[in-house]
Parts: C-alpha cells; structure tokens; sequence
C-alpha cells in the first residue's frame, strides 16, 4: 500500500480521541461520581463495570468477525465508524444523568445499562477503526509511526479533558469542593459528547480517500453467528497472539486499577486541591510527546518484544516506589513542595511507559496478524483487534471492579472529606494500591518475555506473503 499523508495519518489518529474521551470519565471519574456523589458502594460500582466488560467479553469478537466479512461501496470499515461512533458521542450525556430517587439498586442499574450501551456503540466504532489501522501498512517500522500517532493523540485528549475539568468545571462552590457537585459532572458529559462526536467525524471524512486501497472482503459466505467462536479460535493456535493476550490483560488491569484509584490517592491519600491535580497535565502531556519522539529510535534499536519486557518492568517499579515511601514516612509531610515534585516524576514516568506498552503492543500485534496469515493464509484484523479492544477496555473495565473493592475495603466513606481521612484507612488504600498495581505489572512483564517474533522474523514473514500476494492477487497490494 502507498504512504499515507499526513491529512490521512493524522485524520486516522484523531479517530482514537473518542476511546480517550471513554477512558478518561470511566477511569477518573465514574466510579467517584457514583460512589462519592450517588453513595453507591464501591464494590457496587465496580460490579457495573465489570458487566459491561463482560458483554464486551461477548460483543467485541462478534463485531471483529462481521467487519472482516462486511462489504459495501464504501468498504468493509467506515460504514461500520459511522453506525458506532456516532450513538458513542451522545450516551456520554446519559453517563453523568442518573434521574433522581432511583436507590442504590436503581442507581446500579442505570450505570449498568448506560455502560453496556456505550460500550456495545463503541465496539461498533472502535474494533473496525483499529483492524483499519493494522491494513493502512505492512512496514514493520512504518506501523510504529501510525500507532504512535493514533495514541499519542488519545493520550493528549486523554490528559487534557481531565484537566480541563478540574480547572474549570469542579472548582469549589461556596466552600464545596466542586468535585462531590452533581451538575459539574453535566458540564463535564456535555463537553465529552462533544469532543467525541467531532473526533468521528474527522476520522471518518478524513480517511475517505484511503477506502479504496484498502483490503476488501473476499468473496464466500456472509457473517455467521458461530464465526467469532472459530475465528478466535483459530488466532489462539498462534502462540505470539495467546502470549500477547495474557501480557496486555494483566498490563490492561494494572493501568485500569492505577487509574481508577488516582483520583481517590490525589484527593485523600496525597490531599491535593483541584489546582494541583490539574497541574498533573504538565507531566502527563510532556510524556507522552517524549514517547512519541523516542519511541521510533528505540524501536529501531531494539525489537519490540524486548521494550514491552522493559517497559513493563519499569512500570511496576513506578508502582511501587513514591507510596512505598509514603508508606515508609520516608517523605515529608503531604502539602511539602517535595512531595508535588515527586509526584510529578512519577506521573512522567508512569505516563511513559504507558504510552510505550501501548504503542508497542499496537504494532506487535499488526506483526502477528502477519503471522497469522502466513500460518494459516487468512487475515484476521477484526478478530485480532477484537481481543486487543477487550484487553484495552479492562483497563476501566476489570480495574474498575479491582477499584471498586479496594475502595471499600480500605474504608472510603461516601462525601468523605480531604484532610479528614482516619490514618489507617489512608494506609490501607496505599498499601492495596501498591501491591496490586506493581503485582498485575510483574505478570504483564512475565509474558512479554515469552514473545518470540523479531523485525528479522517478521522481514522473512513479509516475503514470503508478498510472494504468495504476487502469485494469487487474492487481496488488493499492500
């Protein structure tokens, strides 16, 4: 396939933002909102996650199948970014809306409904968006370049609506911290609906001109009801892909369960005001634009079974360093500048390597459709990118569960307030966040090591499906 151009690199990157708009009110602020505003219990809250994950556990592989067969004028992929992304933008107005006098059950319920909703439009939009991002090159190097700008790009809108929330929307209110007021969170579901729709439209109007050099379906039967079963099926005999699933689960949950908490840790663990949590954007945005500036020569230097491996390693440590510490009383007292510095590195560091693990296992996992292919002579982009959508949705998705728990088991009060936390409750919630956040990233780093797919693999992989293309012309030329 031609290079893209820039319009349509980065048209295709914007389509990422509306999983960045998902990802940041599920991982910062949902279950805060229903637990600390709503009063429903963490482990309540969690559940309502954890379902919803479940469903995708059910929606994500169907949809990845009937992509891969689906035909139409306009390809197999954008129609299907239409159906999806656009349901997707206008469900974040119900996230935030729970109607009053519902009940803890009631109150469940509606986030139970709301999250399976937007999830299964999501899916819809999503799975099709990522199997296109795998199709727009087979270069080893190039689809680095596309990874990183389609996540760099969510991370920026990632980090930059949280932000924007606690700077403008949940100030104080006559003595109130403005972050337990219900209709600051309307203001804030208003402005992700927005954002949301906008990104969809200029990933799918952007992308147009490339519909026709992509791969179309081949000819045969249509979709079948049994086809997700056998074509997961069938990815599960490549060992690089059943090594990668159980990495990106456990890498998927430690950032899931990291996320959930932050807000909880900012608030009462490091007692930080809505200024100072804002000011979190600096590092954040300031790693991300440094992993897409070295993650290209790191790539070219290294093979990226082996930078997963060490990215892992060192979030773990990131993990377990500065609360270990707190925990220690290695460090001065919360309100210290020290402290905020730190706080700061750690974000960075964190951020990093966040970003790498995902940019990273968004190429390997292009390398191993290859794989795949060459193995069985069928591509699989839905099915593939299916498994790795429910891997990135269990990062808000199960750490939610995991959140939801620790919260109520460290003893977090509903309207609890900053300053006035008892002690032990404070080091309980340190403790379960270190251990389980470090934990899931040792496990992530374990399978990553047993990746075995190098760029010299993967060159011999590419001429043997360019000879087969060149003598069978049974797809468009990559």
């Amino acid at each position: 396939m031609s290079m893209l151009s820039a319009k349509e690199k980065w048209s295709y990157a914007t389509g990422n933002i509306p999983i960045a708009v998902k990802d940041a009110a599920f991982a910062n602020f949902v279950v805060f909102f229903y637990t600390q505003v709503h009063g429903l219990s963490g482990t309540l809250a969690g559940l309502a996650m954890f379902v919803a994950l479940i469903w995708d556990a059910v929606s994500d592989p169907i949809v990845g199948s009937w992509s891969d067969t689906f035909r139409s004028r306009w390809g197999r992929r954008h129609p299907l970014l239409v159906v999806g992304g656009l349901p997707t933008a206008l469900l974040f107005l119900a996230l935030f809306a729970p109607p009053a006098g519902l009940g803890e059950v009631g109150t469940c319920l509606w986030l139970v409904c709301v999250a399976v909703l937007l999830r299964t439009c999501l899916t819809i939009y999503f799975i099709p968006y990522t199997a296109m991002g795998a199709e727009l090159s087979s270069d080893y190097d190039e689809r680095t370049v596309i990874a990183k700008a389609r996540i760099t790009v969510a991370w920026l809108a990632g980090m930059a609506l949280p932000a924007l929330a606690y700077a403008v929307f949940f100030r104080p209110v006559d003595g109130v911290d403005g972050r337990l007021l219900q209709d600051n969170y309307w203001n804030y579901s208003v402005m992700s609906a927005g954002v949301a729709l906008v990104a969809v439209l200029v990933c799918v109007l952007g992308t147009r001109t490339v519909i026709p050099r992509l791969p179309v379906a081949t000819k045969g039967r249509p979709f079948r009801w049994q086809d997700p079963v056998q074509d997961f099926v069938r990815a599960l005999r490549n060992r690089n892909f059943k090594v990668s699933l159980g990495a990106n689960l456990a890498f998927g949950m430690s950032a899931g369960l990291s996320a959930t908490l932050a807000l909880y840790l900012g608030t009462y663990f490091w007692e930080l005001s809505s200024d100072q949590l804002a000011g979190l954007v600096v590092p954040t945005a300031v790693a991300a634009l440094v992993a897409f500036a070295t993650l290209g020569s790191l790539g070219a230097r290294f093979d990226k079974a082996t930078l997963l491996t060490a990215a892992s390693l060192a979030l773990a440590f990131n993990a377990l360093w500065l609360i270990g510490s707190r925990l220690l009383g290695w460090l001065p007292d919360n309100g210290h500048p020290l402290v905020y510095a730190m706080l700061w590195l750690n974000t960075f560091i964190g951020v990093f390597m966040i970003v790498s693990l995902q940019v990273l296992g968004a190429s390997f996992a292009a390398d191993v459709l290859d794989e795949i292919e060459d193995g069985s002579g069928q591509r699989q982009e839905g099915v593939v990118f299916a498994a790795q959508a429910f891997v990135l949705k269990a990062t808000t998705g199960a750490g939610a569960l995991l959140g939801g728990i620790v919260i109520d088991l460290a003893g977090i009060a509903p309207q609890a307030v900053p300053g006035q936390v008892d002690a032990a409750v404070l080091h309980n919630l340190g403790v379960f966040a270190l251990v389980m956040v470090a934990g899931l990233a040792l496990i992530a780093a374990a399978c990553n090591r047993r990746l075995r797919l190098s760029r010299q693999d993967h060159s011999a992989i590419q001429m043997r499906l360019r000879g087969e293309q060149v003598g069978q012309r049974s797809l468009p030329p990559f």
